[in-house]
């Protein structure tokens, strides 16, 4: 059995040969191991070591093996990995208290190789689904309280305006409508990259997104984002400038490096001032297509970089004429680039600008 991510087990006994026993039947399913032969050597381990599943052993020397599971059970951050009893007491009464310890099975010596080896891989694959299902749930979670957050604010303004509207209709102001449409019709287009920035967020977070590499000119994509925002820049009258030294060619996925890209461009419109200037330069660096978008915008402090790319919150800020924003453009676009094997930096000063440059592969990786 060949596994794209190694499987660490512990196993404590305090029966030298045991160990190696079991330890070898593992191996042979390549199992990485990890050994101890009392209770608080196993605690050290499981403290220092990412540890997916325990194997553990009843009489020992020390804390026994009830007493090192409810300890592993009372602690935050190692109560989710599953415990299977391993052991030589076959009593109804220690099996019951082996459960009521929080162990996930109980298997007793003599043990069988074959049922050792498929209670282990269930009990892998249960705990996986599992975090993948809490996964899921956070994800929403934390998808409906962005929704909650920003939704409310461009509806609550598409509908006050849609109400000025219909004043003007009563009063046959046209000066109210050739004000209030413009208004309209920015908020209804920030209300739908919002839309498609949540969606496309969602389809990241819970895997949904199939991605088809390949070899494609970086600069096409760069000139449709360019050419799909450019009304965007007119608006606040801003120049991007595109340098290019040569057709880049590099290995990616078009979808969602488009949305790599329309992300950063449409930040960088965003948060740069009327009159402004954006440049994109794409070029070769190394076994990478460099591209780097440079605004002339507000920057962004060192706190402010370390909450948009770190933290696992979203943060929500406004654009130059009160663009609305939920946060998530970054969080698309480092995911994104991620998943595409590449890299991200960004450069920022306050009130002088921000540059961010993705690194995609020119090759497979």
């Amino acid at each position: 059995m060949i596994m794209d991510n190694p499987i660490y087990i512990l196993v404590v006994d305090d029966n030298l040969e045991n160990l190696k026993v079991v330890s070898n039947f593992l191996k042979e399913e390549d199992y990485k191991i990890a050994l101890a032969i009392d209770g608080e050597s196993a605690l050290e381990v499981l403290r220092n070591t990412q540890i997916d599943l325990i194997l553990l052993d009843v009489m020992m020397p020390g804390k026994d093996g009830f007493e090192v599971c409810e300890e592993i059970k009372s602690d935050k951050e190692l109560a989710e990995i599953p415990v299977i009893f391993l052991t030589a007491k076959t009593a109804p009464e220690d099996i019951i208290k082996g459960f009521k310890t929080g162990a996930i099975d109980y298997l007793t010596k003599p043990f069988i190789r074959d049922e050792l080896l498929i209670r282990v891989k269930t009990h892998l694959e249960h705990n996986k689904s599992k975090k993948k299902l809490l996964e899921t749930i956070k994800t929403r979670d934390k998808l409906f309280s962005i929704i909650a957050h920003d939704i409310r604010a461009p509806f609550s303004s598409i509908s006050m305006l849609i109400s000025l509207l219909n004043l003007d209709e009563e009063e046959n102001s046209s000066d109210t409508k050739k004000r209030v449409m413009p208004l309209l019709e920015r908020t209804a287009k920030d209300t739908t990259i919002l839309l498609d920035n949540l969606l496309e967020w969602t389809r990241l977070q819970t895997d949904t997104i199939t991605l088809k590499p390949q070899y494609l000119d970086v600069s096409t994509i760069i000139k449709d984002c360019i050419n799909l925002l450019k009304g965007n820049a007119k608006a606040k009258n801003i120049d991007i400038e595109l340098k290019l030294e040569k057709e880049i060619i590099a290995f990616f996925d078009e979808v969602t490096m488009h949305t790599v890209f329309r992300n950063l461009i449409s930040n960088a419109i965003k948060f740069t001032p009327d009159k402004g200037l954006i440049i994109i330069n794409v070029r070769y660096e190394g076994n990478y297509a460099s591209i780097g978008v440079t605004d002339s915008g507000v920057g962004m402090s060192d706190e402010l970089q370390r909450k948009i790319f770190e933290d696992d919150n979203i943060y929500t800020s406004q654009g130059t004429n009160q663009e609305k924003g939920s946060g998530l453009g970054l969080k698309i676009v480092k995911d994104m680039v991620a998943q595409n094997k590449g890299l991200i930096s960004v450069k920022s000063e306050i009130n002088i600008g921000t540059q961010i440059v993705v690194r995609i592969p020119t090759g497979r990786l």
